[in-house]
């Protein structure tokens, strides 16, 4: 990897930067405390702590409306039925409700950032637009190649864990950054390490336990693939369950040595997905992909991008970082959900509704969609939160 250049400190690091996809992140205490340095005031001022505030994070971003609804689940036995009139109904319309609303709307979050933003067009509008070429090409694959849907499936569904798991690390991040707990080498080290264990015993569990299998989705039957021995799946979350422990003590030395205490809502935030997967068990299918994908990651990623749209657009003069979240009820907040959530629903449901409609198996033509927009999205994602680029630093860390 080559050098890159942040800021007119010129400061150097030997690692392409990216944030919200989990690598080294050193570069940004130099730059945080460097913007302080240099303040056209004497005093200094910490970042706001919070993204949007701390209702919306805690609920939205951090996994609290997520483990909420974990828990009716827990006490109705997991069942979910939209034909009845008891909490199975309101579980599974919930379901329904989190998936075109958040689901449906997270991934536009990233077109927008990338077409509307002139800056990040003109930086990264070539290279998208091959990946998006290279996404059409994938959903004309999985459209005419016999069997070519349920590989293409595979390879996102196993993805996604990653995808999910790396966006929890990155934001964890960027609240330890907000309240000034700057993790060393070693720190992140461990930290990264028990992300990339989990992620290892989803997709090891994926191809060795019928329990992590998802047996359909938007009506497209995912075979069970037991390519791995069931004493795998054991191995890996014996390697999850020690990384745990290892970020469990470097928690405590850190607070031992220099009384500082892990920041709770990156704690929350980095927390939620690993418990979530061990302690799910036979309901994780449902958990993950029912819930946790919508209720947790979805709605996580429209926090983080709609404060980064409020901040690169510019907030009013009365409106400071702290209070960002009244943002959200004003006319550019409406237009931004609503652009979001209209293209977000047309992209996911009407146009594989359409293609139903004129003799497309449903099946296919739902997975389809999804395959060739999760593809764009994910790689697409990776490209423009990237901390080389300053302004990216300064709006996720501000």
């Amino acid at each position: 990897m080559s050098d890159i250049t942040m800021g007119e400190g010129g400061l150097s690091a030997n690692d392409n930067l990216n944030l919200l996809k989990g690598l080294s992140v050193d570069p940004v205490e130099a730059a945080v405390k460097r913007e302080e340095a240099s303040a056209d005031t004497p005093t200094k001022s910490a970042p706001y702590p919070w993204i949007l505030s701390p209702k919306i994070d805690l609920l939205f971003c951090c996994g609290g409306l997520f483990w909420v609804l974990y828990l009716c689940l827990y006490l109705t036995n997991y069942k979910l039925d939209l034909s009845t009139n008891s909490p199975a109904f309101w579980l599974a319309a919930a379901s329904v409700i989190g998936m075109h609303i958040f689901g449906d709307g997270h991934a536009p979050a990233t077109f927008f950032r990338v077409y509307f933003s002139k800056d990040t067009r003109s930086k990264l509008g070539l290279p998208v637009f091959f990946v998006f070429l290279a996404a059409i090409g994938l959903g004309l694959t999985v459209f005419y190649v016999p069997n070519a849907a349920t590989l293409a499936l595979k390879v996102i569904l196993a993805w996604g864990f990653q995808h999910q798991m790396a966006q929890s690390y990155g934001i964890s991040l960027i609240y330890c950054y907000k309240r000034q707990y700057y993790l060393n080498k070693v720190e992140k080290l461990i930290m990264a390490g028990m992300v990339n264990a989990t992620i290892v015993f989803m997709v090891v569990r994926m191809f060795s336990s019928p329990d992590f299998n998802l047996k359909a989705l938007n009506g497209f039957t995912v075979p069970y693939w037991g390519v791995l021995p069931e004493w795998a799946g054991f191995v890996a979350l014996g390697a999850l369950q020690i990384s745990v422990l290892a970020f469990v003590g470097m928690i405590i030395t850190r607070f031992i040595k220099t009384k500082q205490m892990f920041p709770l809502p990156a704690l929350l935030t980095i927390m939620t997905l690993i418990l979530l997967v061990i302690s799910a068990k036979g309901a994780f299918a449902t958990l993950w992909w029912a819930f946790s994908t919508n209720w947790f990651h979805s709605c996580q990623y429209l926090v983080v991008t709609s404060a980064f749209y409020f901040k690169e657009k510019g907030l009013p003069e009365n409106v400071a970082f702290h209070q960002i979240s009244k943002m959200l009820l004003t006319w550019t907040s409406f237009k931004y959900f609503g652009l979001l959530f209209s293209v977000g629903f047309t992209l996911a449901y009407l146009f594989p509704r359409f293609m139903v409609d004129h003799g497309v198996n449903a099946g296919l033509a739902f997975t389809t969609v999804y395959v060739a927009s999760n593809f764009y999205h994910y790689i697409t994602d990776g490209f423009i939160w990237k901390l080389r680029d300053p302004q990216v630093n300064k709006l996720l860390i501000s």
